[in-house]
């Protein structure tokens, strides 16, 4: 991995909601230049259900599912993975990173793996405290209400994402004149983890749950 680079943004698709298809991320140096790219399709062993709740449009991923088929499931990347995201020369940012440390979390028991230990900077929280919207917002929307121009951009391309999300955290800087540094500085309270004790209760109870439901939708 190259050693110029400083902040990782990284992002997670999933098949169903939890079990990991793509982990894509954004190496950028101090200077807020991209450093490199990349996307890590994933076999996630388990069929693709990409509109669980019936409520809303179908997930369009970037990939055709027999791509990510064809890939080596979660625990062949691991070590790949985990010497990333766990690197101290990077400080982690993501949107909704909360989201992507829990599906981390949950392919680490899924195959019998030690967790990761990391802490991450959420944009999505990061954007909602300082513009004072009601609620979250999805990247896209984001991208958007801040006048950001991305037209080469895939969304759910998991390095399209991270690569957006930067591109997020970059402008809001700018707006706001602060460096990224002082920036996260300043929203410590956007710092997210899975290490306290009343998040690793919970969470182990949403595992245990989702490895249940789990068992009927095993890819045949």
């Amino acid at each position: 991995m190259n050693k110029k680079g400083k902040y990782l943004f990284f992002d997670i698709e999933c098949c169903n909601g939890y079990n990991i298809c793509s982990i894509g991320y954004c190496l950028v140096d101090e200077n807020m230049h991209i450093v490199t790219t990349k996307d890590i399709l994933i076999n996630p062993e388990n069929k693709f259900i990409l509109s669980p709740s019936g409520k809303r449009p179908k997930i369009e991923l970037a990939y055709p599912e027999e791509l990510f088929y064809k890939q080596n499931n979660f625990a062949e990347f691991y070590d790949e993975i985990k010497n990333l995201l766990e690197d101290k020369k990077y400080i982690l940012l993501g949107h909704s990173v909360r989201s992507d440390l829990f599906f981390l979390e949950y392919a680490c028991k899924r195959y019998n793996l030690p967790k990761f230990n990391i802490k991450a900077y959420d944009t999505q929280k990061m954007f909602q405290i300082i513009y004072k919207r009601p609620h979250v917002e999805s990247l896209k929307n984001i991208l958007a209400q801040l006048e950001i121009d991305a037209p080469n951009l895939t969304f759910h391309r998991s390095c399209d994402d991270a690569k957006a999300t930067f591109y997020v955290a970059k402008e809001i800087c700018m707006q706001k004149g602060l460096t990224l540094d002082k920036l996260l500085q300043e929203r410590n309270d956007c710092l997210s983890s899975l290490t306290s004790e009343d998040d690793k209760n919970k969470n182990e109870k949403t595992l245990n749950e989702k490895q249940k439901k789990e068992s009927h939708i095993v890819m045949e």
